[in-house]
């Protein structure tokens, strides 16, 4: 057995340009079946892992070598979280007739039982095929092409807080989480059941991107007084996001005085592939200028609670309970005559009627006072 090198789990690849034209395929999670000593194991092939990782209940239903004692620290990719190694054994994966040594890193406990890391891809020169969503080795025999193992479903990743979090009273705060995942597009996270959760929270089912382990989410504190997360805290689990999502949970911060609950709750669909509206481009564009990425995101959150306000598709107008009344005294109503205009500047002058009444910002009034309408045309 060769001497391990000292463990240490970071991010050494990035797929970016290939996930540029790539809709329906989340790196992260790619699933592959293979055979141990005549016993089936699924794997999870995560190229930002410098080391392949295996279970200990995984490994109790394999025939191996003996595993030798080992007291080591793994570290993951947020230079927080870490795994303690207990052993590192030597296994022979079995792909259809190719048989592939590695030296395997073993642990207690992880979210996932087998991890094959850059160690195994880099050994076998593996390739990850998007489209065909496939992966590819080396053999003496040529290339051997393994399919995904599609039902990822299953597996369930624990979001934790990385650092202690203040959070203000009736309000948003975006926290930093950690994953034990080193990317993902798009992943869905499901906060703790709020009857087993004490921490006097709200969380909102959402879809989060994936990076160097780390993820960012909005929480919320609904009571008045400032509410202290602690460092480690479980928040939630996150899950592979299907290519359409049929629901996803938002909270409504407006009510004030009324504890949330459930009837508060507020069920969208989302669509993956949908496009951001002009009123989220026009808010990424007031936050471009912000380089440090936690304080655009938090940035972000806010002008989203309030969209409606860069929202210039429709109009809009401000109501109020002030009757509004003009003192005319003694004076008798003024009535001006119409003045002529053409065909063209009628049917304008009949849309904008139309739209302003349509919007309830002008209503029909059988008034005596009356005063002809000025049609001003703008300049350019």
């Amino acid at each position: 057995m060769n001497k391990p090198r000292q463990p240490l789990v970071k991010s050494i690849a990035q797929h970016n340009a290939l996930n540029q034209n790539v809709k329906k395929s989340n790196p992260s999670l790619i699933f592959i079946n293979t055979h141990i000593n005549g016993s089936r194991l699924r794997a999870m092939i995560d190229t930002g892992a410098t080391h392949s990782f295996i279970t200990q209940g995984a490994i109790s239903t394999l025939y191996h070598s003996a595993i030798p004692p080992c007291d080591r620290i793994a570290q993951l990719g947020d230079g927080q979280t870490t795994l303690k190694i207990v052993g590192e054994v030597q296994l022979f994966l079995q792909f259809n007739k190719v048989f592939t040594p590695l030296n395997v890193l073993f642990v207690k406990t992880m979210n996932t039982d087998f991890i094959l890391g850059s160690d195994w891809c880099t050994k076998n020169a593996a390739r990850i095929d998007y489209e065909n969503n496939q992966v590819s080795i080396r053999s003496s025999c040529g290339r051997v092409f393994i399919p995904y193992h599609k039902s990822i479903d299953c597996l369930t990743l624990d979001v934790k807080s990385i650092n202690v979090i203040h959070i203000p009273p009736r309000e948003s705060y975006t926290v930093q989480a950690k994953v034990e995942l080193s990317s993902a597009d798009t992943v869905y996270f499901s906060p703790v059941d709020p009857i087993q959760f004490e921490k006097s929270i709200v969380m909102s089912p959402s879809l989060l991107h994936i990076n160097n382990y780390t993820t960012y989410l909005e929480v919320y504190n609904p009571h008045d007084y400032t509410y202290t997360l602690p460092m480690n805290t479980l928040l939630g689990r996150v899950t592979h996001a299907p290519y359409e999502m049929h629901s996803c949970l938002s909270f409504d911060t407006s009510r004030e005085t009324l504890p949330l609950s459930p009837q508060h709750h507020i069920f969208n669909t989302i669509e993956l592939e949908q496009k951001p509206s002009e009123t989220s481009n026009t808010i990424d564009k007031l936050i471009t200028h912000i380089k440090n990425v936690p304080e655009q995101q938090q940035l972000r959150l806010i002008l989203q609670q309030h969209m409606k306000i860069f929202d210039i598709s429709k109009i809009t107008q401000a109501n109020t309970h002030i009757q509004h009344t003009i003192n005319t005294g003694d004076s008798l109503p003024i009535s001006s005559r119409l003045y002529p205009r053409t065909i063209e500047q009628r049917r304008e002058l009949q849309d904008e009627i139309q739209k302003m009444t349509q919007t309830n910002q002008i209503r029909p009034s059988n008034s005596p006072w009356s005063s002809p309408v000025i049609i001003h045309k703008k300049k350019d």
